[in-house]
């Protein structure tokens, strides 16, 4: 059973890359990637998350959560 795990994002959310002035974009995804059960050495291992953004110049970027911040 897959647990409720909190990103800080959503889908929409307008955000830039943590402590720039730079670009801003909004959210267009938030992929969350869990290993099969079977195949975990351990249960302590936390799920990767990559936050993909749509800059207001038309590029697209992925993103750990930590690489952006809300505006």
């Amino acid at each position: 059973m897959e647990k409720n795990i909190e990103v800080g994002f959503k889908t929409g959310d307008r955000v830039r890359k943590t402590g720039t002035q730079g670009p801003v974009g909004t959210v267009e995804r938030v992929r969350i990637e869990t290993m099969r059960e079977t195949i975990k050495v351990d249960e302590t291992e936390p799920p990767s998350v990559t936050v993909t953004v749509m800059w207001d110049n038309g590029t697209c970027s992925h993103f750990v959560p930590g690489g952006l911040e809300k505006i």
